[in-house]
């Protein structure tokens, strides 16, 4: 008898909301060197309504960079997946390359962009691609070496061709594990996406309100910056969860 998941509580969910509320507040006493660190919901609240068309376009800003730079290294990571899928048996050294790239922090990769780009958004958009492009191709690396499924297994057994087996089971087959690679190199870009702005600098960005926020000493904008670097990362995830779930609903 399989065991039923328990039913989502709205009480539940309300009280968990008020304790994290709660907690912001009681974090928000905090003071160090008669400043407060975080700014309280309710003063969060008012410089949201002061700096709503400003903090509008500073996060539309920042989500056009997180969405070149995913773009970019999602198609590289595909590229560099479906070469090393091909290879990596023959030289099993790529797979260690492979491991070492993913090592590397994006972030490191901005002064490397900047000498050879320039202080522009190209240089920010191939930092945000570097973050991303081996998450992918791991995802790529990890469908082609999964158990072949019950579908191919048929078409082998039927004299299909190799390729005429992979164009009937790719890439709806490995749909999973490569919108679980999109979900984790989509989070990643927004970070990187925000740090390149911190770094870098830039007149429009989420990045570039923090360290002016930090600089001012403006705690409720800093407070109201942090959460809306947050929320695009939560809503980035909202979305392709759904995406993912619906693949996995395609698979069953």
């Amino acid at each position: 008898m399989s065991a039923r998941r328990p039913a989502p509580s709205r009480g539940a969910s309300l009280l968990t909301l008020a304790g994290a509320i709660g907690a912001w507040w009681t974090v928000a006493q905090i003071h160090v060197a008669g400043r407060s660190l975080v700014a309280t919901p309710a003063a969060t609240l008012g410089a949201l309504s002061r700096e709503a068309p400003t903090l509008g376009r500073d996060l539309a800003a920042t989500a056009a960079r997180a969405g070149m730079g995913l773009s970019v290294g999602v198609a590289a990571g595909l590229g560099i997946g479906a070469l090393a899928a091909v290879l990596v048996r023959r030289a099993p050294v790529i797979d260690g390359l492979l491991d070492f790239a993913r090592s590397v922090p994006p972030v490191v990769i901005l002064p490397v962009c900047l000498l050879a780009f320039g202080y522009n958004e190209l240089a920010r958009a191939v930092t945000v691609a570097f973050g991303c492009v081996w998450t992918v191709s791991l995802a790529v690396i990890t469908a082609a070496s999964s158990p072949r499924s019950a579908r191919r297994e048929m078409l082998d057994v039927a004299g299909a061709t190799p390729l005429r087996a992979l164009a009937w089971t790719q890439p709806w087959e490995s749909l999973g594990v490569l919108v679980v690679g999109l979900r984790t190199s989509a989070s990643t870009a927004v970070v990187v996406a925000v740090v390149t702005e911190m770094i870098a600098g830039t007149e429009r960005g989420l990045g570039g309100r923090v360290i002016a926020a930090q600089i001012a000493g403006d705690t409720e904008g800093l407070t109201l910056d942090v959460l809306a670097a947050g929320a695009l990362g939560y809503l980035v995830n909202l979305g392709l969860r759904g995406l993912e779930q619906w693949v996995r609903r395609l698979e069953t």
